[in-house]
């Protein structure tokens, strides 16, 4: 069982989790550029139950290219990222890795999106990577 905390920038919003890690990755299509202003973004996510959010957030909902509707979490005062949700896949929270205390435990599996990396991002051939999302079991 792992057990993760982590806060926005400013402290205003801060999660507790305990559970186990259901994914981790790192994700470079052109949204999560966009939202994160860096190369890619490395989200963990966890049950939405082992999960414990403290502090008021905004909310930003859109459509991404699979047609799925993803919800990004952030906090108000100083525009940290910190959660997403794939509406189509109820349950589980995406914790941005950047606002982990527990850095050790950030270990991507895979790298979704790689068709739209940064030409001077470097992948790790050790674990996958998929050109774009990958299909589902």
């Amino acid at each position: 069982m792992t057990k993760l905390t982590g806060q926005c920038l400013c402290g205003q919003v801060s999660f507790k989790a305990e559970g186990d890690i259901a994914m981790q990755g790192n994700c470079h299509c052109t949204d999560c550029q966009q939202v994160s202003g860096s190369a890619f973004a490395t989200i963990v996510f966890m049950k939405d139950d082992d999960v414990n959010i403290s502090g008021n957030l905004k909310a930003f909902d859109h459509t991404v290219d699979s047609g799925n509707s993803l919800r990004k979490k952030f906090c108000p005062d100083c525009g940290s990222q910190m959660f997403t949700y794939n509406l189509g896949r109820p349950g589980m929270t995406g914790l941005r890795a950047g606002s982990i205390n527990e850095k050790d435990q950030i270990k991507p599996q895979f790298n979704v999106y790689a068709s739209s990396k940064l030409p001077c991002t470097i992948l790790d051939e050790s674990i996958p990577a998929f050109a774009k999302m990958p299909p589902q079991n």
